[in-house]
């Protein structure tokens, strides 16, 4: 039974991930059908949030843009809510078995549990957090057809990936897209551009540091400072198990978190190595520790299925993305 579910939910997966919505939704009722899952009325509200999208588009309302971005958050949905089945399908089971036994939970018990090794309570100023520190996370598209992310510093520079911006030529035709994000309205926000200052630039290989330095043009119609900027903790790394945050434009679309499954699994030399997820266009993305302080720059990764990545000095190899550490950035910077 569990690896019959398990290949069906990797099935739907599978659909997701080629923006099958419709199938994935099909078998989704399916799944609940066979399974008692308890799915249902969560698959009908976003099934519905994604059928009316659809009709707003033939009708003109969305653009294939909004569409898209509207589509993608289905799919996100979806895949965060398939997590918890094989869960959900297990306490059913086991509900079901109780039959007509009757229980009760004693007046003294304590229901108020830490879950697992570490307490993740946070304060709800750490989401504050998050959005201003969003804020410093730009767009990069270059004329070469590189989609990227990038974040601004205090000084007025950009961070990216060498393999993102691979020159200083490169630069000159660059271009930043901040606030390339949706509203909680669901609307689109008014975007701002920059070019970028090309004889300032400074960068290390992608077999190396991978990153890209390019001082930004300000503009007196748009000033840098209303985005704020990004902190640095280079010392801070992150030990294993500890979460990491990516902050990111992937695939070059609207501004996206990687919130869940974040721990990091090793480090090795000038890399950091973390279940993070991203997909292309995340490439030189910030990577905050758990106090929203940049550590490493994002640009690399490999499945289990291509291999994996060697993450530690035991040579342990396991699926991962991977993040050059700016405690070797700025040495390097240095000299």
């Amino acid at each position: 039974m569990q690896n019959a579910l398990s290949v069906y939910i990797e099935t739907i997966e599978g659909f997701l991930q080629e923006s099958d919505v419709d199938k994935a939704l099909e078998l989704l009722f399916e799944l609940d059908k066979k399974t008692g899952a308890d799915i249902r009325q969560d698959v009908l509200l976003i099934s519905g949030n994604y059928r009316q999208s659809r009709k707003m588009y033939d009708q003109g309302i969305l653009n294939a843009d909004q569409l898209t971005q509207q589509t993608t958050r289905v799919r996100f949905s979806l895949l965060e809510m398939m997590k918890g089945i094989p869960r959900k399908i297990e306490l059913n089971a086991k509900i079901k078995n109780l039959d007509s036994f009757q229980f009760s939970v004693p007046d003294g018990a304590r229901l108020e549990k830490i879950i697992g090794g570490q307490n993740n309570l946070l304060k709800i100023n750490w989401l504050e957090k998050a959005l201003v520190a969003s804020k410093a996370v730009c767009r990069v598209v270059t004329t070469e057809g590189e989609l990227g992310t990038g974040f601004l510093t205090k000084e007025g520079y950009i961070f990216t990936n060498n393999h993102v911006i691979k020159s200083a030529d490169v630069a000159k035709t660059t271009r930043l897209e901040f606030n390339y994000e949706v509203g909680s309205d669901g609307k689109t926000k008014s975007r701002t551009a920059y070019e970028l200052d090309a004889s300032d630039f400074k960068s290390s290989p992608p077999d190396q540091l991978d990153f890209a330095r390019v001082k930004v043009i300000d503009r007196a119609d748009a000033p840098l400072s209303q985005w704020g900027f990004v902190e640095f903790d280079p010392d801070a790394i992150p030990a294993v198990g500890e979460g990491v945050t990516i902050i990111q434009h992937p695939k070059g679309q609207d501004k996206q978190i990687a919130l869940n499954a974040n721990d990091v699994i090793g480090q090795l030399n000038q890399h950091l190595f973390y279940t993070t997820d991203t997909e292309p266009g995340s490439s030189g993305s910030p990577v905050f520790n758990k106090d929203w302080r940049v550590v490493a720059i994002h640009h690399a990764g490999k499945t289990d299925a291509e291999g994996g990545l060697v993450i530690n000095a035991q040579g342990d190899r396991k699926g991962a993305n991977r993040g050059i550490l700016f405690r070797d950035i700025f040495s390097f910077i240095a000299k």
